[in-house]
């Protein structure tokens, strides 16, 4: 069926056709069972129209299950993931599609310290969630439930330890933001009020649908960049549903790709401290090249969440994230945190007196291509094999799919864990070099086709 999709970072699917409240039902049942009972699990959803829906069959199932649910009701996914790291709660289930369209929803499950499960784990909750081998309480062992409005106040404290507050404040910046009528709706006046950021915010309501496909890319900047070009702001920002990513439009009111948030925040955050960086095999090479400015090192992973902060955490690294648009600070939270990643970019400009724009100048331009082929289930592997073979005669990186670098650049195909599609990415010195490594890559897929 192509309307779910289970991989390690939890399960994805079309509401209702592919995840439903049954489905809800028995894959919280299975994540606490796998808790142990007593945890307490903090429950948020970002704002699409399923999200309560969904919410209402997971909260009863965990309660049934033995642990005592914390329902933060619509917030942001790193703000969950940072209130497991403060130790104010155990574990937690954050309702969300993230850059999915709002037919879609995710139950994704993150772990005592605040990481997404890692393949081990996982593998085990979704063991049980098959053999539905749950364990149900009596009536009086049931969980507690509490519906609660979560307050920023620790989260503000934590974020003014680690970005300048009064550097942002004094400049009294400008700033335009689409929240995708996501999560981070509700919590952005409140961080803009502490920093002094005078703000425009565009679709800044949880009405249940989004404005646009809530994934912060060029395509679906374009409210930003209008209202930038035609008046005085300094910088745009654009999330995604769940708060994890943000791309950036400069003050021109030029979109950036969402390539360009990775290396705007190292850059930012090496300026103070250095660190090695993890990333992923399919991150743009712009990367490197902050890494070298600074004289750390780069160490590339699979794709996705849990595969790059987990490799943060057996490395003890403190800087990682994906051109997907998201940066974790292990320092602050073991999530991709999309307001903290938008604050170190502000202080960057603040400390040195530089505009967006100056600062994209600093680093090398390379050209960028994005696309998806769709694939039906039983043959996306099948293709990822059959290419090795029709590219053989190369050097090939298997950590994540295919990944191939020749001298002017490189390419990246692999199977996606979101949808039933063959990701690729290219990128090359330039577009000459770019396009013909796609019409070498289309040519051989739809030979196999």
């Amino acid at each position: 069926m192509q309307n779910i999709r289970i991989s390690s970072s939890g399960i994805r699917g079309k509401v209702p056709e592919g995840l439903n409240i049954n489905i809800a039902s028995d894959f919280a049942s299975a994540f606490s069972t796998y808790l142990g009972e007593g945890k307490r699990v903090g429950v948020s959803i970002d704002g699409r129209n399923s999200g309560f829906l969904l919410s209402d069959a997971i909260l009863s199932s965990l309660s049934a299950t033995g642990s005592h649910v914390c329902f933060y009701k619509i917030m942001p996914t790193p703000i969950l993931q940072f209130l497991i790291k403060e130790r104010q709660i155990d574990a937690g289930i954050s309702i969300t599609g993230g850059h999915n369209p709002s037919e879609w929803n995710a139950l994704l499950l993150l772990d005592e310290n605040g990481f997404y499960l890692n393949s081990i784990e996982s593998n085990e909750v979704f063991n049980i969630y098959h053999s539905k081998e749950f364990s149900k309480k009596s009536w009086d062992k049931i969980g507690k439930i509490k519906y609660i409005d979560a307050k920023l106040d620790d989260y503000l404290k934590k974020l003014s330890l680690f970005v300048d507050v009064e550097s942002i404040r004094k400049k009294n910046y400008k700033i335009v933001f689409d929240l995708s009528n996501g999560a981070v709706a509700k919590v952005i006046e409140r961080i803009g009020d502490f920093f002094n950021i005078e703000s425009i915010l565009l679709n800044n309501e949880s009405l249940g649908r989004f404005a646009h496909n809530p994934e912060p890319n060029p395509e679906n900047a374009s409210q930003v960049s209008s209202i930038l070009r035609n008046f005085s702001f300094n910088a745009g920002f654009v999330f995604n549903s769940d708060g994890s990513r943000v791309s950036i439009v400069d003050e021109k009111g030029e979109a950036f790709s969402e390539e360009y948030t990775l290396p705007f925040v190292a850059k930012a955050f090496l300026s103070k401290k250095k660190s090695p960086i993890i990333t992923t095999v399919s991150t743009s090479m712009m990367i490197d090249y902050i890494a070298q400015q600074f004289g750390v090192s780069v160490f590339r992973t699979k794709v996705g969440q849990s595969s790059v902060t987990h490799t943060m955490e057996a490395k003890d690294f403190i800087l990682g994230g994906e051109g997907s648009g998201s940066v974790c600070i292990r320092e602050f939270s073991n999530g991709y945190d999309s307001i903290l990643s938008f604050l170190l970019i502000l202080e960057f400009m603040s400390i040195e007196n530089k505009t967006i724009s100056e600062i994209k100048k600093e680093i090398p331009e390379y050209f960028i291509i994005k696309y998806k082929v769709p694939v039906t289930p039983g043959k996306m592997y099948g293709i990822i094999h059959k290419l090795k073979e029709r590219f053989k005669k190369e050097k090939l990186d298997l950590r994540d799919g295919i990944f191939i670098k020749r001298k002017k650049g490189w390419f990246n195909i692999r199977v996606s864990t979101t949808e039933f599609i063959l990701r690729i990415i290219v990128e090359a010195e330039d577009e000459k070099t770019a396009l013909k490594f796609k019409d070498e890559i289309d040519e051989k897929i739809w030979s196999i086709l």
